[in-house]
């Protein structure tokens, strides 16, 4: 009989009920799962005023850790020792022992966490990146700490994810803003993309639209970049174009977006709906004629791929993670130029007055990317 061995998932994100951040480790700890031999554990971080619980979404166990920090951007990893401390008894009191692997999800505070966990055997220890500003910079939010902030993030963080048998990025652009850092010494590297659940994510046969249209699906901050996006669609009205533009999502940027859709009278042809459960975005992507989302700062982009597996062609921007999946005949028709509403306009409209059949490549499966992963990572020596 096969030995079963600990996997142990550490992560700041993971989906519940009533929310699906993190959706993308849920669906690469599902294939994972299928091969049966490991017993996965996952530890979710939250702060110590959150009244998180304990809970389980679809057959797995997530146990909720609360961390004890100044906020992030003021002193990141104040309390490491602490925490560190606390976390080492709270795997005791959940008999979480003898761990195989550690599957760290982002620098803080996974990176951290991981590299305290005390162990009698050897563990291989892997440290996923999700997103470009690997060791969260951006954080640092007060000019009067952020050349204090920055030094402290640039040296112990980097010297954390040194300890790592593998960094993974979830693109190359990843890890190439991670080999910036002089100090950056990885012992491996690996590019492990986000895969899309086909099982999910498919073509639907659907009415044709008699506008075409435009869907957007991300929340409303800056770097997506909204504002340019309805612009584009304003201009193209302007020139007498039938589309229409439908956007999903929350966030700082909304009210600015919706006020620019009302003062300018585009409500005729720009809506916005109320976020949905993940697995009702299939029927969405299907209905739609393009999927959009300019934003300018984007390690790869799961929503990108989802659109994509409903052979739903998409429209992204230039220097992106998803670049690197964009075969060089779609280039034209997928990549725009960053901030650039006149390139925008040209994808759609290219986009518009094509007949090419967009059809999605099966190695970006998950379960494809999985079992390369599976074999290349978790069980190479």
């Amino acid at each position: 009989m096969e030995e079963i061995k600990t996997y142990l998932v550490l992560t700041p994100f993971f989906p519940s009920s009533s929310d699906h951040k993190g959706v993308y480790i849920y669906d690469q700890l599902n294939q994972i799962r299928c091969k049966k031999n490991y017993k996965i554990n996952i530890v979710k971080f939250v702060s110590i005023f959150s009244n998180e619980k304990n809970y389980t979404f679809r057959n797995f166990d997530v146990f909720i850790f609360k961390l004890i920090d100044i906020p992030f951007f003021i002193f990141p990893g104040f309390f490491k020792s602490l925490n560190n401390f606390r976390f080492n008894n709270f795997l005791k009191k959940n008999n979480i022992f003898n761990i195989d692997i550690i599957h760290a999800h982002v620098t803080y505070p996974s990176a951290y966490i991981a590299n305290s966990i005390k162990s009698c055997i050897k563990v291989k220890k892997i440290i996923q990146h999700h997103g470009l500003d690997v060791i969260q910079l951006n954080n640092c939010k007060f000019k009067f700490f952020r050349h204090l902030q920055r030094r402290f993030l640039k040296h112990n963080s980097i010297l954390e994810l040194n300890k790592f048998d593998y960094n993974i990025g979830v693109s190359k652009l990843v890890l190439e803003n991670l080999n910036k850092f002089s100090n950056y010494q990885p012992k491996l590297e690996y590019v492990f993309y986000n895969g899309v659940d086909t099982t999910k994510f498919y073509e639907l046969e659907v009415e044709e639209n008699k506008q075409y249209t435009i869907g957007c699906v991300a929340n409303f901050w800056d770097l997506k970049d909204h504002i340019r996006l309805i612009k584009a669609v304003e201009y193209l009205y302007n020139k007498n174009v039938n589309l229409y533009l439908r956007m999903i999502g929350s966030g700082p940027t909304f009210s600015a977006c919706y006020n620019y859709v009302v003062k300018n009278n585009l409500t005729n042809i720009i809506s916005f709906e109320s976020e949905m459960p993940h697995e009702d975005l299939n029927l969405f992507y299907n209905e739609i004629d393009l999927f959009v989302l300019p934003s300018y700062y984007e390690a790869l982009g799961c929503v990108y791929l989802e659109s994509w597996a409903t052979n739903t062609p998409f429209v992204a921007i230039k220097g992106q993670g998803i670049s690197e999946l964009v075969k060089d005949r779609d280039k034209i028709f997928s990549l725009a130029n960053p901030k650039d509403v006149n390139s925008l306009v040209e994808c759609i409209s290219k986009n518009m007055n094509s007949n090419r059949h967009f059809v999605f490549d099966n190695k970006y499966k998950i379960d494809n990317l999985v079992e390369k992963f599976y074999n290349n990572v978790i069980i190479s020596d």
